[in-house]
C-alpha cells in the first residue's frame, strides 16, 4: 500500500454543528454510523499527550458514530479518535479526534502513490477547504501521520505543508 497523505485541521469549536458540518461535508454516514465491536482507546484524564502504550488507555465500546459524537461532547472532556468511511470513496479516511486541550481536529487521509505534486495540491485544496468550513485556526498535511490528540502538535508537525490562520 502507498504512502498517505494526512491532512489536518483543528478548531477550538468543539460543538455539535461542527462536528455535523465536518460529518455532512466529509463523511459517509450511513456506512460509519454502526461501529460493530470497535471499542474508543480513550486517553486517561490528566493526559497531555499520546500515552507511551495502549495499555495506559481507557477503553470502551464505540457503539455508534452518534454514540462517538456524543461521547466527545461530554464533560469531563476526554481525547481520542476515529477513523470514519469517507463519502468520497478517492478518499482514504475521514478522523474525527477529540484533543486534551478541549479542540477538535477534523482530518482526510488519501494515497500519496508516486509523491506527485498533484496529491500534495490536492492536500492543500482540502486543508484550505476545511479550515474554512470548520473555523479552523491551524492545520498541517504530514505524511502517514496519525491522528493528533493534542493542540501542541500543530506548533511543530512533521509536515509536507503547514497552515495557520492570518
Amino acid at each position: 500500500m502507498p504512502p498517505s497523505l494526512d491532512v489536518y485541521v483543528i478548531s477550538g469549536s468543539r460543538d455539535r454543528e461542527t462536528i455535523e458540518r465536518f460529518i455532512k461535508m466529509y463523511v459517509d454516514r450511513a456506512a460509519s454510523e454502526d461501529r460493530g465491536d470497535e471499542e474508543l482507546s480513550i486517553l486517561p484524564l490528566g493526559a497531555s499527550e499520546h500515552p507511551p502504550d495502549l495499555h495506559s488507555c481507557d477503553w470502551e465500546p464505540s457503539k455508534s458514530l452518534t454514540h462517538i459524537v456524543n461521547r466527545g461532547l461530554e464533560h469531563p472532556r476526554r481525547a481520542f479518535c476515529v477513523y470514519l468511511k469517507p463519502l468520497d470513496r478517492s478518499l482514504e479516511w475521514a478522523i474525527l479526534g477529540f484533543t486534551t486541550d478541549d479542540k477538535v481536529v477534523f482530518g482526510i487521509s488519501f494515497d500519496d502513490e508516486g509523491a506527485k505534486v498533484e496529491n500534495l495540491e490536492k492536500g492543500k485544496a482540502l486543508l484550505h477547504e476545511m479550515a474554512t468550513a470548520l473555523e479552523a485556526c491551524e492545520g498541517f498535511i504530514g505524511v502517514e501521520q496519525g491522528a493528533p490528540l493534542t493542540g501542541t502538535i500543530f506548533a511543530q508537525p512533521p509536515v509536507a505543508y503547514l497552515w495557520a490562520k492570518d
